[in-house]
């Protein structure tokens, strides 16, 4: 991690300071610039002190044969002082590409309509070009995704009425929990768990950044929701994450109608805004209740949950569409959850990378099935206004149809986790955020448990039952089609998706990646921009499957360069001068109609 982050550092100054001098005053190249000097001052000591002291060696040195050992010996150190880590990982990382077997759902479907999860799209949720940080007020409609909440609940429910949908969920959920059918009653208290993972300090009150967390956007929409069509008190309602700070810039985009604002409003004054420490005005410090959860792993870790989450009679879990960097994984519906107890998360994180291994227990299933946390889970949604394809935090566009090289601008929604999961995970592996074959244990593990395994409120009652299903999609279908999941009639996932209308047809440049560096046409790593050295295959796709291109023109700074007829579209792009150039696509179909995408690339040779 010290190399790459030395050298990410160090392209990264080079790419945006040597275009623009002055920008070498601002605060993320300064962070850039210390961290490239420290690595370039590294390598100077090393290879000052090594090639010093191999020199006064061979000069003493009394045969060729001790003259050289030396030299062979400083040239292992220098390879592996670098490549250790990637070869110590090989084996791990190797997985990371692989292809799931469509439509083999295994489990039992759960929901008012089981195993449905429903989709909702609308690329007028969010700015296609951003100005500023994700999280400003410019850069997303509250009112589209007021509605797209509105459309998701109906969907889930299957009922066009508002107010009758959230009825139908809450009555399913308390009938096969066995309180009986009846829906929301006055005065029963609601928590949402919402992620903000990357706010673990206290400075994160205050920080700006364009990390993703959760959006204050969408949470508004749900507490919308829930006060105006189910009728709960404010004061009923508490947001929280147990182990994390809640940012004033999430928070005051959430509490007040309209942030920033010359006269502001509140909107939710008695709601109640739970995080780790509690500091700053409007936010509760969590506090700690009689009940905890046992994992599975045998190392007999327990942690303590809150009071806002063990007396609440309701959770709604909001996770985003991410990827995690640990082992290639995924953060969505049931690792959400790991904010859900007050003690530090790191002493489990052994758990959860053993559970990458098929057939070992997975945390999340702890979580999901404990009669606190997952039991008393009324609805899931996930957040994928804002997707993030290599980590946890950074943002990016999608590819894919319909997305066609844009924000994901989705919501989406069920009662069934695993089923959640599943959906929102092969988003994430269709568009080359290429999580690992492990990464999908724990919904295996959900679906069909292990027996004696989990008994997470450590009661003697192991989980013997399922708690959804889980099943991946079939590409040959169109996207918006509900035949890309087998359905109630092959016991599998009941897909509905919402926009079509808003889709269309079009050709995007899948290779470079846009913010990557290329060496010789391989894929290193982010940096921010997209920089090739050396040569590289530069690869286009129709963005639609149906889509019928006759030709696909590639042109560099407007001069045509190469056009190609048939799958794939590539173009090898050799040797030119070192510099920044325009790549662009165009194409048409049997029709005429004319499509083209263009990307900005730095090259080097």
């Amino acid at each position: 991690m010290f190399h790459i982050a030395g050298i990410a550092c160090l392209v990264w100054f080079i790419a945006r300071v040597l275009p623009k001098p002055d920008r070498i005053y601002y605060p993320c190249q300064q962070i850039s610039m210390t961290v490239a000097t420290s690595y370039i001052i590294f390598w100077g000591i090393i290879w000052t002190a090594l090639f010093h002291g191999l020199a006064i060696w061979v000069r003493r040195a009394k045969t060729k044969t001790t003259a050289v050992l030396p030299a062979i010996l400083v040239s292992f150190v220098l390879i592996f002082s670098v490549s250790s880590g990637v070869f110590a990982n090989n084996d791990e990382k190797s997985i990371g590409s692989w292809e799931p077997i469509p439509n083999e759902p295994i489990g039992t479907p759960r929901g008012v309509n089981p195993g449905r999860v429903v989709w909702v799209w609308n690329p007028n949720a969010t700015e296609s070009n951003l100005r500023g940080f994700w999280w400003s007020k410019h850069n997303n409609n509250q009112d589209v995704i007021d509605e797209m909440f509105t459309d998701g609940i109906k969907g889930l429910a299957g009922i066009n009425d508002i107010e009758d949908a959230w009825d139908a969920l809450f009555r399913h959920f308390n009938s096969v929990n066995g309180n009986g059918d009846i829906g929301y009653q006055p005065g029963e208290k609601i928590a949402i768990k919402v992620n903000l993972n990357n706010c673990f300090q206290f400075l994160d009150y205050f920080i700006l950044d364009n990390d993703r967390d959760a959006s204050p956007f969408v949470v508004k929409s749900l507490l919308r929701q829930l006060i105006n069509n189910v009728g709960v008190a404010q004061e009923d309602i508490t947001v929280y994450d147990a182990s994390r700070v809640m940012p004033n810039w999430f928070y005051n985009r959430v509490f007040y109608k309209t942030f920033p604002a010359l006269i502001k409003e509140k909107e939710f004054p008695n709601v109640n805004f739970v995080d780790a420490l509690g500091t700053l005005r409007g936010r509760e410090k969590v506090k700690e209740s009689p009940e905890k959860i046992y994992f599975a792993d045998g190392t007999g870790i327990t942690k303590t949950l809150p009071i806002c989450v063990a007396e609440a009679s309701y959770i709604i879990n909001m996770p985003l569409l991410k990827r995690h960097p640990i082992d290639m994984g995924v953060t969505l519906s049931a690792k959400n959850f790991f904010g859900t107890w007050i003690e530090p998360v790191f002493d489990i994180h052994p758990y959860h990378r053993a559970a990458f291994t098929s057939g070992n227990p997975a945390p999340q299933v702890d979580l999901l099935a404990h009669e606190n946390i997952g039991r008393k889970t009324v609805l899931f949604v996930g957040d994928g206004t804002f997707g993030t394809k290599i980590d946890h935090k950074t943002i990016g566009k999608f590819q894919m149809y319909p997305f066609n090289n844009d924000w994901t601008n989705s919501l989406f929604f069920s009662q069934d986790p695993v089923a959640l999961d599943s959906v929102m995970y092969d988003f994430l592996h269709t568009d080359g955020a290429d999580p690992c074959e492990g990464s999908q244990n724990y919904m295996h593990q959900s679906a069909v448990p292990l027996p004696d395994t989990y008994d997470p409120e450590n009661d003697g009652e192991f989980l013997s039952e399922s708690l959804g299903v889980h099943e991946h999609w079939n590409k040959s279908f169109d996207i918006f089609s509900a035949d890309r999941y087998l359905g109630p009639s092959g016991n599998g996932i009941d897909f509905v998706a919402i926009g079509e209308e808003h889709a269309s047809s079009g050709i995007v440049i899948v290779k470079p990646k846009a913010g990557y560096l290329y060496i010789n046409s391989k894929q290193i790593f982010p940096i921010g921009r997209t920089i090739v050295i050396g040569d590289i295959i530069v690869e286009a796709e129709a963005s639609n499957e149906a889509l019928n291109i006759d030709y696909i023109y590639f042109y560099l700074n407007d001069e045509l360069v190469h056009a190609d007829d048939s799958e794939p579209y590539e173009w090898h792009w050799g040797e030119t001068k070192a510099g920044k150039y325009t790549v662009k696509v165009v194409g048409s179909d049997s029709e005429g109609e004319s499509f083209s995408d263009e990307m900005v690339i730095w090259k080097i040779r």
